[in-house]
């Protein structure tokens, strides 16, 4: 990210090239939705002897509402969606059966069967397409009596032979194109995420700076103000100075706190769970999140939990080789404090190095400083199973 945000050049180039990329692809699938409506405008138009206009007619007539449903279909696969509504898959393949029944001459019947099969068969479950491909085979021989042409058996056979290899030929390309697709999407995400890593890390080096100078600043107001203390009596004047001085710095500190938060917005709880969300599926990382659903905080608070699951997930990206991470939101009440959400942060496979323990900068120490300014407890370690815990109880 550049000084305000702003994405670098080349990430805006490479997102333009795979949205043609993308573009491309959907495109060269349309394609192959295009055999559904030539096949039957063959017939209509080379028409033989023997054959009905109104059968030919009907066929072209009913490859329009299949193009509408396999289109539908193919957007929900394209969405990521592997289970497409059943009513819409089998009403697609009903109009498949009706439409090659409707075609006369075997070679177009067949080959529209194998039009619809080579981009139908990869946009439902493997077992339903499996059971619709048996029963797509079988269709030819069901629609011999339907044909005003005389059947030769291997006649017959060499087309529907012909049309199996066509249909393997389609799919083939279908499926390339669907895993291009797939390939290209996620590396859209991974560019998504990749930024907002990169907005993380940003406001992770703010807060380490404000860190620095507030340190300073208060280190530097204290030993000012005590020495004013020891003067008070002994030299009045001389700590009407030290005092003077103390303002001053003061003064100057909330100015430099003022110029370095321009601009610097609250962090939002439910925004930093989807963004480290996405980078952690960047990353391969399975994440699951309990309980922030209905969850009802101040934003103080809701500040203070998003700096605790930022900093467990930075932890997780660079002390670990997880594949899984869980992120807990647990209101329930303390004894001692009353109630209290506990954050948790875990991850299942931490390496053995300790440096999870031993984040440096504004890391965990400086969370654990977070926490505690607000009556809180931080505690991080190493789990039985290899993985790592990261647990902050806030008081509500």
């Amino acid at each position: 990210m550049t000084e305000h945000g702003t994405p670098p050049a080349g990430d805006v180039r490479n997102g333009r090239k795979l949205r043609v990329a993308r573009l491309i692809i959907l495109a060269s699938i349309s394609f192959l939705l295009v055999a559904l409506l030539v096949f039957p405008l063959m017939e209509v138009t080379m028409a033989g002897e023997g054959f009905s206009p109104w059968r030919s007619l009907a066929a072209a007539g009913i490859s329009v509402p299949l193009g509408v449903t396999l289109v539908l279909l193919l957007r929900s696969r394209l969405d990521g969606r592997r289970d497409p509504d059943p009513r819409l898959y089998w009403g697609s393949v009903a109009l498949t059966v009706v439409g090659a029944a409707a075609l006369q001459h075997p070679f177009l019947s067949m080959s529209f069967l194998a039009a619809w099969w080579g981009v139908g068969v990869f946009v439902a479950p493997r077992r339903r397409g499996a059971v619709v491909t048996l029963g797509l085979l079988a269709v030819p021989w069901l629609l011999i009596p339907l044909s005003p042409l005389d059947i030769h058996f291997l006649a017959y056979l060499a087309v529907w032979l012909f049309a199996i290899a066509w249909a393997l030929v389609l799919a083939a390309g279908s499926l390339a194109s669907l895993w291009l697709w797939d390939v290209t999407n996620d590396a859209v995400r991974g560019q998504a995420a990749r930024a907002q890593l990169a907005v993380t890390e940003e406001r992770l080096r703010f807060a380490r700076d404000m860190h620095d100078l507030l340190g300073h600043s208060l280190s530097a107001l204290a030993v000012k103000a005590e020495l004013a203390g020891r003067l008070a009596e002994r030299a009045p004047e001389r700590a009407a100075a030290e005092m003077t001085e103390v303002h001053e710095l003061a003064r100057k500190a909330l100015q430099q706190v003022r110029t370095a938060v321009s601009g610097y917005r609250e962090v939002d709880l439910a925004g930093e769970v989807d963004a480290v969300g996405s980078v952690l599926a960047a990353n391969g990382t399975r994440v699951s999140v309990t309980g922030l659903d209905g969850l009802a905080l101040s934003p103080e608070r809701a500040s203070l939990a998003a700096w605790v699951v930022r900093e467990g997930v930075t932890n997780v990206l660079r002390h670990s080789d997880a594949t899984e991470c869980q992120i807990v939101f647990t209101p329930t009440r303390d004894t001692a404090v009353g109630r209290v959400l506990v954050v948790e942060v875990s991850n299942d496979r931490a390496r053995g190095d300790g440096a999870m323990e031993g984040s440096s900068g504004n890391g965990l120490a400086g969370l654990s400083e977070r926490v505690s300014m607000s009556g809180g407890t931080l505690s991080a370690a190493h789990t039985g199973n290899g993985g790592f815990l990261l647990r902050a109880v806030i008081p509500l």
